[in-house]
């Protein structure tokens, strides 16, 4: 049984498809099932499968059995394919059909599923009739589109299973022809938003270690297939042309690697990227489209953001910076004030000067680093309007702000660098450019971020991090079946507190750190563990901005 985050990262590996989603349907959760499904996206335009099976099957009674014979269908077509791209998996069939069979049947879906695999080996015991013929026809089909599988379902289920109410083949039947003249039917159908309620399924976030529901069906490929043994220069080219070309020369990559990338993270390579393509490409199209719809996010509510920008630099004002005022007083040197020339001679006081004093607690450098792994992609738009709103109102204070995103895909962790110190406020804008993706390596981001902060010469500097407060990056479950990376997995509580240990060890160099956490209560008390008292739980995005201005209004305090 594959927990679900591992099911979630099987399905993004093998489907190399960000945009993959609803396979939880299935109900399927060994390490082949899960894989076979997933291959069916490569294959197949399964999105509108998908949707054709949330409009008529989950609602029926006996849909675990239909989806089971839709499984059979997809492993008569798909196995040998799948097992010559992926020999990895050879061990993991053998184990999942050695299961089935041993099973002793309790339901249809059992029955069939043990029939098929023994007679796979030759082996004919007695079942019933039905199942003899639903597995003829399953072994004689040849699957080439989803209309072929629709089709060999509803043969099936008219044929075999009892149906008191014949409305549901109609039904089906009124939906496949319209799909026949018009395949976008199936694609333009709407997500059922209470479908894993109503039948007591997961709820799932697809793309990488988490998974999205997205529209980008009719964009095929995701991501070249690299076949056998991979080198580091393909997966170097894949995360290239993922997030962008990499902004750190070779050597000043291994430098900073040879410094952070150590213990658990070894064998980590870093990305860092402003997120630039060399050309036009599908990744680019994804991210634009993603900065597309992040602004028109933005500016659905421009005002009430506005005012919130505003709000948000009266408390900067009133708290970090209520020391920072520069003020002027007359004095017996500095900057000669004309009007007060008079004074010369005629009078004792020889203050015709005025001088310049900053009065504050140091230069302030502030870092927003965003958890930009796929367990944010619901709340994308929402993530990187709070993170422009934040970076607008500190640069129009002409506070030192840098934002930058994170995420790991295979053994490389990817800084996204949307704004920097010294970039002028026009750059916030990049921020929309927030397109959540892969896993997350919270350690090593935040390692890097104190690393790079160190360099600073600023007397305060703040680090507020938002994420899910659960650190997850397996990376060898991208490379199964071809070369394996030379890095360990980051997981449970070992990742827990292995990023509690670098906001501990920020705190201890003076750096003030906030965690933000977007999660599952579930994972709350991981949250906990890694930022201490200094964190804040918000169940709505839009509050994000103002815990800031109240931790800004705590560091200030601490200061006085």
């Amino acid at each position: 049984m594959l927990d679900k985050i591992r099911r979630q990262n099987l399905v993004w590996t093998v489907s190399e498809d960000y945009l993959a989603e609803g396979f939880e349907i299935f109900e399927r959760n060994s390490f082949y099932e899960v894989s076979l499904i997933a291959y069916a996206y490569k294959v197949y335009d399964f999105k509108a499968f998908i949707n054709f099976a949330k409009e008529n099957i989950l609602n029926l009674t006996n849909r675990f059995d239909i989806m089971t014979i839709a499984f059979l269908i997809l492993e008569e077509n798909l196995k040998d394919e799948l097992l010559i791209k992926r020999p990895g998996l050879k061990s993991y069939r053998e184990s999942f059909k050695s299961s089935a069979i041993r099973k002793n049947p309790k339901s249809f879906a059992d029955e069939i599923l043990k029939w098929y695999y023994e007679t796979e080996d030759g082996s004919y015991p007695r079942t019933h009739e039905n199942i003899v013929e639903i597995l003829k026809k399953i072994r004689s089909v040849k699957i080439k589109s989803i209309m072929d599988l629709i089709d060999m379902l509803l043969s099936i289920f008219k044929s075999y299973f009892h149906v008191e109410n014949t409305t549901s083949i109609e039904k089906m039947e009124k939906t496949l022809k319209e799909a026949k003249k018009n395949p976008e039917i199936l694609k333009s159908k709407p997500t059922s938003k209470n479908y894993l309620e109503d039948f007591q399924l997961e709820k799932y976030n697809i793309m990488s270690s988490e998974f999205f529901e997205e529209s980008y069906e009719n964009l095929k490929v995701v991501m070249e297939t690299v076949e056998g043994e991979t080198g580091e220069s393909d997966f170097q080219k894949t995360v290239e042309k993922h997030f962008g070309k990499n902004i750190l020369s070779i050597t000043d990559a291994h430098i900073l690697e040879s410094q952070v990338c150590t213990g658990i993270h070894r064998g980590i390579k870093i990305h860092m990227t402003k997120g630039d393509f060399p050309s036009e490409s599908y990744y680019k199209s994804l991210i634009d489209e993603q900065k597309s719809s992040n602004r028109e996010f933005f500016k659905l509510n421009n005002l009430t953001y506005k005012r919130g920008i505003t709000s948000l630099k009266e408390t900067i004002k009133n708290s970090l910076l209520k020391e920072s005022e520069h003020y002027k007083i007359i004095s017996s040197s500095g900057e000669v004030v004309p009007s007060k020339l008079w004074k010369i001679d005629r009078t004792s006081d020889n203050r015709v000067f005025k001088k310049e004093f900053l009065n504050d607690y140091g230069e302030l450098r502030v870092d927003i680093l965003l958890d930009s792994s796929a367990s944010q992609h619901e709340r994308a738009s929402e993530v990187a309007t709070q993170g422009y709103i934040i970076a607008q109102a500190l640069s129009e204070l002409n506070v030192k702000t840098r934002v930058v995103g994170f995420n790991n895909l295979f053994n490389y962790m990817v800084l996204n660098v949307f704004r920097d110190y010294e970039d002028s406020q026009y750059k916030n804008s990049e921020i929309f450019k927030y397109y959540p993706s892969g896993s997350n390596r919270d350690g090593l981001a935040i390692k890097t971020m104190i690393h790079l902060m160190k360099k600073s010469s600023a007397e305060r500097k703040i680090l507020i991090v938002l994420s899910d407060g659960k650190p997850n990056d397996e990376v060898n479950i991208a490379s199964f079946g071809k070369k394996k990376l030379d890095a360990e997995d980051y997981v449970g509580n070992m990742a827990i507190y292995d990023t509690a240990m670098e906001v501990m060890n920020a705190r201890n160099i003076g750096i003030n750190v906030l965690g933000v956490f977007t999660g599952e209560l579930e994972d709350l008390n991981s949250e906990k563990i890694i930022y201490g008292n200094d964190f804040a739980y918000i169940t709505k995005m839009s509050r994000f901005s103002q815990i800031v201005g109240l931790f800004f209004k705590s560091v200030a305090s601490k200061l006085e």
